[in-house]
C-alpha cells in the first residue's frame, strides 16, 4: 500500500529519521519497523530516511535501498516516505540510484544539495549537473536538503524557482538559516506543488506564518507529539506555541552532544523505544551520566509542566 499525494504534500512534519542498529552497528530491521511505528503512532505523516540523522553518510549503496523499502513497507501507507538518493557520484551514477530508491517506493527522492559538486563548483557546474539529474529521471518527484556536512550548499532562489515550475520538486529542507532566503524560495515555490520544510526548529512558527509548510529536523525525534501540534498551530502566535517552540529549541540544541547516539540512548531510557544508542556516526558514542542525566531532566521537565496542548 502506497500513501497518498494528498499526505505527501500535506502533512507539516518530516523527522529525520534516526536507523537503529545493533551493538556491532549492524542495522537493526526490526528496530526500524518499531521506529517507524513510534512516528506514526505519534501522530507523523511524513518520513525522511536516508537523512544525515539516519547516518546515510555511513551506510553501503546496498543499506540505503533497503532502508528505505524496510520504512516505506512499515510505513504501509499510514505516511508518506521521502528518501535521499544522492551522495556525490557522477550524474549518470545518481539518476540510478535515485531510480533505485523510486523503485522501492519512496514517495520522492531527495538530492543533498551539496553532493552535486565540490565545495569550489561554480553556480553553472552546480546547476548543470542538477539539471542533467532532473532531464535522466523521467518523471519521479524530487527535493532537495541543504544538508549542512561536509559543507552546506544553499539552493539560489534562480534555481529554485525554476526547480518548483519543472513540476517534479515537492520536497524541500532548508537549512539556509536565513529568514530573506527562505522568503525568496517561499515566493519562488508560490502555486507550485513545492513544500518548504524548516530545518531550523528556533524559527518554525514564524516561518509557518511567512508561508512555509512545517519543520523537518531531530526535534521531531524527541518529542513528535509536540512538534505535530506545534506545526498544526503555528499560526495561532500565542504564548502556547512560543512555549513550545522555545522547550524544543533548548531541546534540540541540548542533544546535538553524541547525537545521533544521544537520542536514540534517550528514547530508550525513558521506555519510548527499544533500541540500543550504537551508531556509525564518527564520535557519537553513548553518553555518561554527567551529560545525559540533564537530558533526562528535560523530558521530565516538560512533562511536569503538563502543557494541555489544545
Amino acid at each position: 500500500m502506497t500513501s497518498t499525494p494528498e499526505m505527501l504534500l500535506t502533512n507539516q512534519v518530516w523527522p529525520v529519521m534516526l536507523t537503529p542498529m545493533h551493538s556491532d552497528r549492524t542495522i537493526d530491521w526490526d528496530g526500524v519497523d518499531r521506529i517507524t511505528d513510534w512516528y506514526i503512532d505519534a501522530g507523523i505523516t511524513g518520513l525522511f530516511t536516508n537523512s544525515r540523522s539516519s547516518e546515510v553518510e555511513f551506510l553501503s549503496a546496498e543499506e540505503r535501498v533497503q532502508l528505505a523499502e524496510r520504512v516505506v513497507k512499515r510505513a504501509n501507507g499510514r505516511a508518506a516516505v521521502v528518501a535521499t538518493g544522492t551522495f556525490g557520484a557522477p550524474a549518470a551514477d545518481e539518476i540510478e540510484t535515485i531510480k533505485q530508491i523510486s523503485d522501492v517506493g519512496a514517495d520522492a527522492v531527495v538530492i543533498l544539495t551539496n553532493h552535486l559538486g565540490n565545495q569550489a563548483a561554480s553556480e553553472a557546474a552546480w546547476s548543470g549537473k542538477l539539471e542533467t539529474i532532473v532531464e535522466g529521471t523521467g518523471d519521479i518527484k524530487l527535493g532537495f536538503y541543504e544538508c549542512p556536512t561536509p559543507w552546506k550548499r544553499v539552493v539560489p532562489a534562480p534555481v529554485f524557482e525554476w526547480a518548483a515550475h519543472t513540476g517534479r520538486f515537492v520536497f524541500h529542507k532548508d537549512l539556509s538559516f536565513d529568514p530573506g532566503d527562505m522568503a525568496a524560495k517561499i515566493a519562488a515555490a508560490r502555486g507550485t506543488d513545492l513544500r518548504i520544510y524548516n530545518g531550523e526548529i528556533t524559527s518554525t512558527y514564524q516561518s509557518i506564518i511567512a508561508g512555509a509548510h512545517g519543520h523537518s529536523g531531530y526535534a521531531s525525534s524527541l518529542n513528535p507529539h509536540l512538534m505535530v501540534w506545534l506545526c498544526a498551530n503555528a499560526h495561532r502566535d500565542d504564548e502556547q506555541v512560543r512555549t513550545v517552540q522555545r522547550l524544543m529549541s533548548v531541546f534540540e540544541r541540548m542533544i546535538g552532544l553524541g547525537y545521533p547516539s544521544s537520542a536514540k540512548q534517550l528514547l530508550a531510557a525513558t521506555g519510548q523505544l527499544d533500541i540500543t544508542p550504537y551508531s556509525r556516526m564518527p564520535g557519537a558514542n553513548p553518553l555518561g551520566a554527567h551529560d545525559f542525566d540533564s537530558l533526562t531532566d528535560m523530558v521530565a521537565l516538560i512533562e511536569s509542566l503538563d502543557l494541555k496542548l489544545n
